[in-house]
């Protein structure tokens, strides 16, 4: 099976290609995904995020408050660092079983969707990397048109992220999504050939 890592900075387009790779039968896994579920679940890891940040984070319900720990760590390098030591590694394995049960039903691909796929180290668990890109104008668009950020929040949060330029470095295809979706869906289906083949 190939294991195809997804990544690109927010609002770069990598649902939209992920889907297309979905329709096209790769299995998909998606790491935010995979962290907010093992947020809900992993009580230990839960414990041990509370123990890092405060029981500030946690909600009336005694669950993560996921926007007030963003709050805490967004932009807050040494925080950050911190709140990856304690979930990256669960979250490493917890891909790391899916991409083994994908295996095991029979899948030729699976697609591993994750922002910080090069930054957490789990590019070793990819055969290749497809980053997903698109001008700032396009990427500061969408962000305050299409997911609700105010301009000032969306060019803070695309100043805290890796450049494209780090990331290009490890891709093994960089797919511009600031096109029409009709040639997204084009060049992605090339990319997928070629990758089949």
């Amino acid at each position: 099976m190939i294991v195809i890592g997804l990544t690109g900075g927010i609002g770069s387009g990598k649902t939209t290609v992920g889907a297309m790779l979905k329709e096209f039968g790769a299995a998909f896994i998606d790491a935010d995904k995979v962290g907010h579920r093992l947020l809900r679940e992993d009580h230990d890891l839960k414990w041990a995020i509370v123990a890092a940040f405060g029981e500030g984070i946690l909600d009336a319900d005694d669950a993560i408050d996921r926007r007030k720990l963003a709050r805490i760590v967004f932009c807050d390098t040494a925080a950050l660092e911190t709140l990856n030591a304690i979930t990256h590694p669960a979250i490493s394995q917890a891909v790391s079983e899916e991409v083994a049960e994908f295996r095991s039903q029979g899948f030729k691909v699976a697609v591993v969707e994750a922002a910080l796929l090069i930054e957490a180290g789990w590019m070793r668990q990819t055969d290749v990397i497809w980053l997903t890109a698109a001008p700032p104008e396009v990427v500061l668009d969408r962000l305050v048109n299409k997911m609700g950020y105010t301009e000032a929040e969306a060019r803070a949060r695309i100043a805290c992220q890796t450049s494209n330029e780090v990331r290009r470095r490890y891709a093994s295809a960089v797919i511009d999504t600031d096109l029409p979706l009709a040639d997204l869906r084009h060049r992605v289906g090339e990319l997928w050939r070629a990758l089949k083949s």
